[in-house]
């Protein structure tokens, strides 16, 4: 009885032996799933007994408290972070950020999304007196869609530093000295699907026309980056489709022609979430990269200012090594053709029990230990630079 046949949605996919995974099960498929495990004396649990049942307890949970800014525009002065938002009001808060403050913030379009929308980057730093480049960190969010504490957790980002510019004396000079380009939502039409109905809520993919039935390209297997190799499928209606051929979609052809063209990037965050990691290069070898060291020490630096702020510690090491193998991703192909030394996956909260599913009560414990960890990031490239 194969993957391909039952079409298993992964929460947390295969990896080494004696690893445990997260599987959400169709119900109709529930009986041969569970006949399979125990003819192989596979031992299980259930940690979600209803899965649309508690998607709409979390949708309802999320649209209770959103009720509290009802009505309001989604601007600097009055955004609930505490919630999570739909595209529209991330879209208003970002074009507020600019204006608010012009002085550090811009605002412009990276990559064209398969529905037309314009993916949007919010830069931020000041503008070099000296007309020099200065060194650059890129943060997306939402390449997976369902995914939405990772962009709940850039807003909140984006705000702290605009807000402490000037006043604290490291955020100063990590925006004075350095650029940030903060791209909140990577997938927006899938995001944007997902927010439309329950049953959307766990879609993955974006929203590209396939051949056959199917809809959608897993967009962290769609880079020029080992393509179609380990841990991606040839299927159109697997979660983890690879698309007809590297960059095949203008989501991913869009975003790898702006880092390549901006060879100050130094850093490549990918937000995912879940399972508390920072994952550094490679996913689809064992063999460590030649920058492994330098990579694991950022990360480990970055891992201990996240876990000071509420004690939740989070792993670091190489996909390969804490996750599953995977090819065809955006932090490889950062490493290995844009020449981003400090490229990672950093995968949040939590580690399982909420899953993608996070409850609005731990977006903002979730915002404030990542912050910290972007400031140490910011702090390494100031103190390694290369």
């Amino acid at each position: 009885m194969s993957y391909l046949i039952l079409q298993l949605d992964f929460w947390k996919q295969p990896s080494h032996g004696n690893q445990s995974v997260d599987v959400h099960v169709p119900r109709d498929d529930l009986p041969a799933i569970l006949d399979l495990l125990q003819r192989h004396s596979i031992s299980y649990h259930t940690m979600v007994d209803n899965v649309r049942q508690a998607v709409e307890k979390h949708m309802e949970d999320n649209h209770r408290a959103r009720a509290r800014t009802a009505g309001q525009p989604a601007r600097v002065d009055n955004f609930d972070f505490s919630v999570y938002h739909e595209w529209n009001e991330i879209d208003d808060f970002i074009t507020d950020v600019e204006q608010t403050y012009p002085q550090i913030a811009s605002l412009f379009s990276a990559a064209t999304t398969f529905e037309g929308r314009q993916i949007k980057t919010l830069k931020l730093g000041k503008p070099s007196t000296s007309g020099e480049t200065k060194p650059a960190i890129w943060i997306d969010a939402a390449i997976h869609c369902r995914e939405w504490i990772s962009p709940a957790t850039v807003l909140y980002a984006i705000d702290k530093f605009t807000r402490l510019y000037g006043s604290d004396p490291t955020v100063t000079r990590l925006l004075d000295e350095l650029d940030w380009y903060f791209t909140p939502v990577f997938n927006i039409d899938g995001y944007i699907y997902t927010w439309a109905a329950p049953e959307n809520r766990l879609w993955r993919k974006n929203r590209s026309t396939q051949p056959g039935p199917c809809v959608g390209v897993d967009l962290n297997r769609n880079w020029d980056d080992h393509f179609a190799e380990t841990g991606a499928s040839p299927d159109p209606c697997s979660n983890i489709y690879h698309g007809t051929a590297p960059f095949s979609e203008p989501e991913t052809q869009g975003i790898s022609d702006f880092v390549l063209n901006h060879p100050e990037i130094k850093v490549y965050l990918a937000m995912h979430s879940y399972s508390q990691l920072w994952i550094s290069p490679w996913g689809y070898d064992y063999a460590r990269p030649p920058h492994y060291h330098l990579q694991n020490a950022m990360a480990i630096a970055a891992e201990s200012a996240s876990r000071a702020v509420h004690g939740e510690q989070y792993r670091v090491g190489r996909s390969i090594e804490i996750l599953y193998a995977v090819s065809g991703g955006a932090r490889d192909w950062a490493y290995d053709k844009a020449g981003v030394i400090y490229s990672y996956t950093v995968e949040l909260r939590d580690t399982g029990f909420y899953g993608f599913l996070l409850p609005p009560d731990q977006i903002i414990p979730t915002a404030e230990e990542t912050f910290p960890a972007y400031l140490a990031v910011g702090q390494w490239i100031l103190d390694h630079p290369y």
